[in-house]
């Protein structure tokens, strides 16, 4: 899917390079343009935080990845307040798993399963692919808990080593991001 989208826009570029615009053209890139916003309505990806990313540093290098992502599919990053000092209640983990409704969890877990960047970029395209929809989930300094994590249908490791779960958010979006660079072709993964 995301592969196709991506031949789609070159095609769409072509197009404009070769300046058609008789009506074979127009059509070609009027029906090539309902197919991309078709696909971005079909295949969402959205990153969950069990908190509040408080640093405006932070926020505005996740909102520069968030824009950068969008150009690749539909990106939502949503964050859910929770008690800080505390483990995840059972009501903060029935919003969480609202937030994903219908969608393939993935939660970020010490225990998970770790990834190079090109085998992470593999299994995001796949899952993509069949899924449409594809939730990540990143807990607070607790963790997203046993019963959470249960539920999920993934777990992945950003590392072994502990972070902050702002810094993990931050490994997280640049690792999608590359991820979709990868399967795009594009020269930012080196």
């Amino acid at each position: 899917m995301v592969n196709l989208r991506l031949k789609i826009k070159n095609l769409i570029a072509n197009v404009y390079k070769k300046k058609i615009h008789d009506r074979q053209g127009v059509f070609l890139l009027d029906l090539f343009l309902v197919i991309i916003y078709k696909l971005s309505i079909f295949m969402k990806l959205t990153i969950v935080l069990a908190g509040k990313v408080k640093d405006n540093d932070y926020q505005r290098i996740i909102n520069d990845y968030a824009t950068r992502l969008n150009s690749f599919v539909n990106f939502e990053f949503r964050e859910l307040k929770v008690a800080e000092d505390l483990p995840l209640k059972d009501k903060e983990i029935v919003k969480l798993f609202e937030l994903g409704k219908d969608s393939f969890k993935i939660a970020m877990d010490l225990e998970g399963e770790s990834y190079t960047s090109e085998s992470f970029a593999n299994f995001l395209n796949e899952t993509l692919n069949i899924k449409k929809n594809v939730v990540f989930y990143i807990g607070g300094a607790f963790g997203l808990g046993k019963q959470f994590l249960s539920r999920c249908d993934k777990l992945i490791s950003l590392s072994r080593m502990t972070m902050a779960h702002k810094v993990a958010l931050l490994v997280l979006f640049e690792q999608i991001y590359r991820a979709f660079t990868i399967i795009s072709g594009h020269p930012y993964h080196k």
